[in-house]
């Protein structure tokens, strides 16, 4: 049995982004918070390894959410070192023939190169972007450091402004459907948009997820890198929670969630050692949470309903394969003759030259079959430090990343995976020619079973906990009657990449679940509630 000591407020389950950044919130509020971690070290996807002096990120990169998510500023994260940096050019397309279209974070800017191919589309991109950036500012942004919103509630709210009737307008909708509607003419354009709104496998044809296209636009066009690798931002959020008291146990597997008379009351360890706490709020996967740390029996016992979507969540149709590379000299595109920003771009997208082209590779993809198609980041442009380049000169790392299915048709990962990334490599030089002179220092294949087995929620490689799709999103993610942070089991709470609003590293899952915690817990907020909020709710875009 535990002893008094080990009695706390809030036992936290998972120390990855959201877990961390609950405790750290709850701790400086001053609750006795417990944070238990399965693995070796705390940050979950925000994987920062280094090897002979090389950084490589094997998971989590760009920061979408990093100027605008409240831990930032509520965590003084800066003050910290925390320090991020958008780069100038955000992303370039790179066609076979040494052309490049290139998209800026500055609509002007993004128009000017989109006029290269089509005069038409240049106008039409500046009236689509200003909507789309409308959405985001004004309801998807800030949706996402608020409770999700009740449909009926959403119907309503939706009518009272024009940004609210364009929402309604498109979140029925896939991608695919959207991005016909815009009408644009040019396809590296339409390539452009759709990758973007694909690149982490949100199905092109999948309907009731368009609000993801504006919002992931508008965000990758905005997107940041952590100065130092990802891994800063976790390990920081880490000292912070500690500096206010939480206790952080890692190598800790939490085995069952102590469950008496339909009240959560503490957790248990493989080990046998238990701590008791007030709340329990569990970033675990729905099937973890509900039919393994919790035996099944109590699930269906307590809610039927809720055992019965928990067994019907559905992990993503697709996975990611990335490769990650030290090399004696940073990639030079041909494409940069075309366009010298493609220089300065962060993302270089390759292999896709048309909607068709994305779309294809998608169902290649969740077909089980490999196509060579992704996106490449020299991360050392934006962050020399992430190579030794004071022993070894004008060294860089460079990380390509796309689509893969977690069961490849042609063999299993730990068989094919370097002859799958030889084929990367292959296509990479097509577009960087001096690779084939590179010296290569390291390599790594990352695939969508390495991601299931270091991060353990990522079932089948899922890098979110489970697909977007309608029926797991808003109001159902993960479920009905858990989507306000709150579940049917007593003093049981859930975040994490499972919950509203998803995954990702934005940070609103454990930011949302601390509010409800506190609350609940009649526990003070320290902290103030985001102006943007305020004003979405007085729009009626948010709840």
């Amino acid at each position: 049995m535990p002893n008094e000591k080990d009695h706390y407020d809030v036992i936290i389950i998972g120390a990855g982004p959201n877990g961390l950044t609950a405790g750290a919130y709850l701790a400086k509020a001053g609750a006795r918070v417990l944070i238990l971690e399965r693995m070796h070290e705390t940050g979950g996807g925000l994987v920062t390894e280094e090897f002979s002096g090389f950084r490589f990120n094997l998971h989590a990169i760009f920061m979408l959410m990093m100027d605008v998510m409240p831990a930032y500023k509520d965590l003084d994260l800066e003050s910290y070192s925390v320090i991020y940096r958008k780069p100038e050019v955000a992303v370039s397309l790179l066609t076979r023939d040494g052309k490049a279209l290139t998209l800026y974070g500055d609509v002007e800017r993004s128009a000017k190169s989109i006029e290269k191919f089509s005069k038409n589309d240049a106008k039409r991109y500046q009236e689509i972007m200003k909507d789309w950036n409308r959405l985001c500012e004004e309801c998807l942004i800030p949706a996402t450091y608020t409770l999700p919103m009740p449909v009926l509630d959403m119907i309503l709210g939706y009518q009272r402004s024009e940004t609210g009737r364009m929402m309604q307008e498109i979140m029925e909708k896939s991608p695919l459907e959207i991005l016909h509607e815009c009408g644009f003419e040019n396809d590296y354009l339409k390539a452009a948009i759709l990758y973007l709104a694909n690149m982490w496998g949100v199905g092109p044809e999948t309907s009731a997820v368009g609000f993801f296209v504006p919002l992931i636009v508008n965000r990758m066009l905005n997107a940041t890198l952590i100065i130092g690798g990802s891994h800063c931002l976790s390990s920081t959020i880490q000292k912070i929670a500690k500096e206010y008291g939480a206790d952080i146990f890692e190598s800790s597997e939490v085995a069952k969630i102590i469950i008496e008379d339909g009240t959560a009351k503490g957790v248990e360890l493989g080990n046998g050692k238990q701590f008791m706490s007030r709340s329990i709020l569990t970033t675990t996967d729905p099937k973890t949470t509900f039919v393994k740390l919790i035996d099944e029996k109590v699930t269906q016992k307590i809610s039927r309903g809720l055992y019965e979507q928990t067994k019907a969540w559905e992990w993503e149709a697709t996975s990611l394969f990335s490769l990650h590379l030290a090399l004696d000299r940073r990639p030079k595109y041909k494409a940069a003759e075309f366009d010298p920003d493609v220089d300065k771009a962060m993302l270089k997208i390759m292999g896709v030259e048309s909607a068709e082209d994305v779309l294809a590779h998608y169902k290649r993809t969740i077909n089980g079959e490999l196509g060579v198609a992704g996106s490449a980041i020299t991360t050392t442009d934006f962050d020399p430090q992430q190579a030794p380049s004071d022993i070894f000169y004008g060294t860089a790392v460079a990380r390509w990343e796309g689509l893969a299915p977690y069961d490849p048709k042609n063999g299993n990962w730990e068989k094919i995976k370097e002859k799958y990334a030889d084929e990367i490599m292959g296509r990479w030089k097509e577009y960087a020619p001096n690779l084939s002179e590179a010296k290569v220092i390291r390599r790594y294949s990352y695939t969508p079973e390495y991601i299931e087995k270091k991060l353990v929620n990522m079932v089948r490689g899922s890098i979110k906990h489970g697909a977007y799709i309608g029926t797991q999103m808003s109001t159902l993610r993960p479920n009905s009657e858990c989507s306000s942070y709150r579940t049917p089991i007593k003093n049981l709470y859930v975040a994490g990449a499972s919950t509203w609003p998803g995954g990702m590293v934005l940070l609103g899952g454990g930011y949302n679940a601390a509010g409800v915690v506190a609350d609940d817990l009649g526990i003070q907020r320290w902290w103030e509630e985001p102006q943007m909020v305020k004003l979405a709710r007085e729009r009626g875009l948010v709840r």
